[in-house]
C-alpha cells in the first residue's frame, strides 16, 4: 500500500495542495484562497491534484487513509489578527508603561512601505492596537537588567488588575508583559500563579500567557507584542486548522493536522506555542531552496516569490538559512524567529492606476487577490491588475489561464484598461501595458538589488523565481544583473507547499544572554564569562526534548543543534551560527566556535571589513530539536536530445514586446523534458505557472528537470 505527505501552501490569492508518494514524485493541485474558512480552498486544491492522479473524488473517498502526514501552510493567523476578530484580550504590565501596545514604535508606521512612503510623513500612521489602553492595568514591579529585583511586586494590585479585566471587562485572554523579565521571571510568573487564583475565585477561566516563555529575548516592545498576538490570535486560528482536520478525517485522514513555523519547522497544530506559525506562508519556498540547493551543489541562492499579492524574497548564503528574530508583521515587531524573507506589495495581481494628480502610473500595493481576481475573471473587479496587462500583451494564454480550468474574458481586459489606464495616459493600449509590465519589474529589480542584497556579491547568488507568477516575471526581474545562475522549476507554482514537504518536525528556543569576550581578558575569566551560554543551551535543550516526548517522539529520534548569534564587537548585525560544540567549557571549544563564526562571516560579508581587534559578543543563544520526515525527492533523469519532441509544441501567439508585436513559440511543459533546450522568443506554458522567454534568453533543462536560464550572448 502506498504512503503519501499532503502539504499546503495557502497564499493571499491562491492555495496550493502537493501530494508526494514515497518515491518522491509529486502532483499539485491549486484554488483561489478562502480566507472565511480555509478548508474549502486545502479541500479543492487537495481534490485538484488528486485528479491529476487520476483519482476521482468517489475514488478518493478514503484517500486520507494513506497519507502519512498532511501539513497546512498559510494565513489562519494572519487573517485573524487582520479582520481583528481574535479573543478580547487585556494586559497586566509594569506600571507606567500601559500604553506599551498602542504606543509601540517609531518605524512600526512604515513596516513595509516603499521609500515614497516612508519619505512623507502624512502616509504613516499607527494600526489600531489588538489591545486597548482601557484594558491596560499598570503593576509596581521592576527588575533592573542585571535580574535584581529593585522594586518588590504589589501582588494585590495584580489580583485588583485581573480582578477588573476578567470580571469587569470581561476580557477572553490576559498577557502579562513586565520589563526585564527575560533576566528574571519571577515577578511575572508570581503574577501568573496570582491571576489563576483569581480565576478560580470568580469561576471563569480566560487565556493567560507570559511572556518570559512565549518570547524570552530582549526588544521590550516586540516582546509585548509577541506575547499579545499569541494571547489573541492563537486559539481563533487554531479553529481555522481544526477545520481543515475534520475535512481531512472525512476522507479518512487518521492523524492530526501539522502547520509550519515560521523559522521552517513542523509540528502539531495543538502546539501551545501557535504565534510561531503566524507568519509561515512564505517559509516553504526557502526551505525547497535550501534543498534545491543541496541537489545542485550551490551555497548561494537568491529565493524570489511572486504571488498574487506580493513578491516576496530572501537568500541563502553559505548555505545557511536568514533567521529574522524581530519581523515585521501585521504593522507590528514581534519577537518570533522567522525565516528572514522581505516583501513589498508587488504581484501578479496588483492594482494599476492612473494618479489623477500627476497624471502617473501607480501600481498596487494593494491587489485583487483570488477574489475577485484580475477584470478577466468578472467576478466584480474593474480595476485593471498586472495580469490583466500579461493577458493583453500575449503572455497569458486566453485558455490555459489556470490550466485552463477558469474561463476569462480578455474583451473586459482590454476596454477597462484603455478607459482607465491608457486614454488617460494618453497612450496605445499594448504600449501602456508593457510600460506598466516594465515599473513592475523595475520594482522587483529594486528589491533585490537596493534591499535585500546590500553587503552581498550578486556575482555569487543564484537566483531561483517561483511562485504562480515568478517565472512569469523572472526574466524581467533578473534584468542586467550579474547572476551567477538564473533558474526555476516546473512546479514552480506550488513550489512553496512543495518545500512544505521537504521540512522536518522540529522546535526551536531562543533566550536572549550577554557575554562579550575581549582579548585583554585571561582564559579563566573568559569561561567564567561563558558560563551563561552553555547553562542556557542546557535549560532549552530539556524544555524542547519534554516537549518533543510529549508530542509522542522517542528521545533517541531527537536530534539537537546548539545555536548562538554572535558579532564583533561594536557591529550592530550578528551571524547565527551552529556551534560545532556541545559545550564552551574549555578553551578549546570556545576557539572551535570562533572558528566557524569567522569563516562564516568570511562567507556572508565578503565586502565588509573585519575589525582588527578580536572582541566578540554574544547576545543570544538558540537550540534546534529535530526529528526527520519523509521528503520529496529530486531526482535525476537522463538526458534528452536538445530538441524537444514535436509534440511539446503548442503553436505559436502573437507577442507584444519592445514595442511591435512578435511571435512566440508556445511549449507545453508538462511534455518537455531534462535535456531539452528552448530558445526565446517562448512562452512554456504549465497548468500552475507559464515561463515567459524574452527573445535574447535560452532555456536548458538539466537532469533534476531544473529550467536553467542564460543570455544567448554569454
Amino acid at each position: 500500500m502506498s504512503r503519501y505527505l499532503v502539504a499546503c501552501d495557502a497564499g493571499g490569492t491562491m492555495t496550493d495542495v502537493i501530494v508526494v508518494d514515497e518515491e518522491g514524485r509529486s502532483v499539485i493541485g491549486k484554488a483561489p484562497t478562502s480566507p472565511q474558512d480555509e478548508s474549502i480552498g486545502y479541500m479543492e486544491s487537495f481534490w485538484e491534484a488528486l485528479e491529476y492522479m487520476g483519482i476521482s473524488q468517489e475514488e478518493g473517498a478514503n484517500f486520507g487513509a494513506d497519507v502519512e502526514t498532511a501539513i497546512y501552510t498559510g494565513t489562519s493567523m494572519l487573517n485573524t489578527v487582520i479582520n481583528m476578530n481574535g479573543y478580547k484580550t487585556g494586559i497586566l504590565t509594569t506600571r507606567g508603561f500601559e500604553d506599551i501596545i498602542s504606543q509601540g514604535r517609531g518605524k512600526q508606521t512604515f513596516i513595509g512601505d516603499q521609500w515614497s512612503e516612508i519619505t512623507h510623513m502624512q502616509y504613516r500612521k499607527h494600526r489600531i492596537p489588538l489591545v486597548p489602553s482601557q484594558l491596560s492595568r499598570g503593576v509596581t514591579e521592576r527588575i533592573d537588567m542585571f535580574g535584581t529585583p529593585v522594586i518588590p511586586m504589589y501582588e494585590d494590585e495584580v489580583r485588583e488588575g485581573a480582578r477588573s479585566l476578567i470580571v469587569d471587562e470581561e476580557v477572553e485572554a490576559i498577557a502579562i508583559i513586565f520589563l526585564q523579565s527575560f533576566v528574571n521571571p519571577m515577578h511575572e510568573n508570581r503574577a501568573e500563579e496570582i491571576c489563576r487564583e483569581v480565576m478560580k475565585e470568580v469561576g471563569r477561566e480566560v487565556v493567560l500567557e507570559v511572556s518570559n516563555k512565549v518570547a524570552p529575548t530582549t526588544r521590550e516592545i516586540s516582546r509585548a507584542n509577541a506575547t499579545v498576538v499569541q494571547a489573541y490570535a492563537s486559539d481563533p486560528a487554531r479553529k481555522q486548522l481544526y477545520r481543515i482536520e475534520e475535512e481531512l478525517q472525512k476522507v479518512g485522514y487518521p492523524h492530526s493536522l501539522k502547520t509550519v513555523l515560521g523559522y521552517g519547522g513542523i509540528t502539531n497544530i495543538r502546539y501551545p506555542r501557535l504565534f510561531e506559525a503566524a507568519m509561515s506562508g512564505p517559509v516553504g519556498g526557502l526551505m525547497g531552496a535550501k534543498y534545491l540547493a543541496s541537489v545542485i551543489d550551490e551555497e548561494n541562492i537568491v529565493c524570489s516569490d511572486v504571488g498574487g499579492t506580493s513578491f516576496d524574497a530572501g537568500t541563502i548564503t553559505a548555505g545557511v538559512l536568514p533567521i529574522d528574530r524581530e519581523p515585521g508583521f501585521q504593522d507590528m515587531y514581534v519577537n518570533v524567529p522567522m525565516l528572514g524573507i522581505t516583501s513589498i506589495g508587488a504581484g501578479t495581481g496588483t492594482y494599476i492606476r492612473v494618479d489623477p494628480a500627476t497624471n502617473r502610473i501607480k501600481l498596487g500595493p494593494d491587489s485583487a487577490g483570488g477574489t475577485p481576481g484580475p477584470t478577466f475573471m468578472e467576478a466584480g473587479n474593474t480595476t485593471p491588475t498586472i495580469n490583466d496587462v500579461n493577458l493583453l500583451l500575449g503572455i497569458l494564454s486566453e485558455t490555459n489561464y489556470l490550466g485552463g480550468k477558469v474561463k476569462i474574458n480578455k474583451d473586459v481586459s482590454y476596454k477597462l484598461f484603455k478607459e482607465k489606464v491608457a486614454d488617460p495616459l494618453g497612450l496605445d493600449v499594448y504600449e501602456a501595458a508593457e510600460t506598466c509590465l516594465d515599473l513592475l519589474n523595475v520594482m522587483m529589480t529594486e528589491h533585490l538589488a537596493n534591499a535585500l542584497m546590500v553587503g552581498h556579491d550578486i556575482r555569487e547568488y543564484i537566483l531561483l523565481g517561483y511562485g504562480g507568477g515568478g517565472p512569469l516575471h523572472l526574466l524581467g526581474y533578473a534584468s542586467d544583473l550579474p547572476w551567477k545562475g538564473i533558474c526555476t522549476v516546473p512546479h514552480a507554482g506550488g513550489f512553496s507547499a512543495w518545500g512544505g514537504a521537504c521540512m522536518d518536525y522540529s522546535h526551536r528556543r531562543h533566550k536572549s544572554v550577554g557575554a562579550v569576550i575581549t582579548p585583554d581578558l585571561d582564559d579563566e575569566t573568559k569561561l567564567q564569562y561563558l558560563t551563561p551560554v552553555t547553562q542556557t543551551w542546557e535549560a532549552l535543550e530539556q524544555e524542547l526534548i519534554e516537549e518533543l516526548k510529549g508530542e509522542g517522539f522517542e528521545e533517541s529520534a531527537i536530534s539537537i543543534s546548539r545555536v548562538v548569534y554572535m558579532k564583533y564587537y561594536g557591529q550592530l548585525d550578528d551571524v547565527e551560527v551552529v556551534s560545532p560544540v556541545a559545550d564552551l567549557n574549555s578553551m578549546g571549544n570556545w576557539q572551535a566556535l570562533v572558528k566557524d563564526f569567522e569563516d562564516l562571516y568570511a562567507k556572508m560579508f565578503t565586502l565588509a571589513a573585519r575589525p582588527d581587534v578580536g572582541a566578540y559578543h554574544i547576545n543570544e543563544v538558540c537550540v534546534i530539536a529535530r526529528v526527520d520526515t519523509v521528503k520529496p525527492v529530486l531526482r535525476a533523469y537522463p538526458l534528452a536530445d536538445p530538441a524537444p519532441a514535436a509534440e511539446c509544441k503548442k503553436g505559436t501567439r502573437p507577442v507584444f514586446i519592445r514595442g511591435k508585436w512578435q511571435d512566440a513559440d508556445i511549449w507545453e511543459m508538462e511534455k518537455l523534458v531534462p535535456g531539452n533546450e528552448i530558445e526565446g522568443l517562448a512562452v512554456i506554458e504549465a497548468s500552475n505557472t507559464t515561463l515567459f522567454v524574452p527573445p535574447e534568453w535560452h532555456v536548458k533543462i538539466d537532469e533534476h528537470d531544473i529550467y536553467w536560464i542564460t543570455r544567448k550572448d554569454s
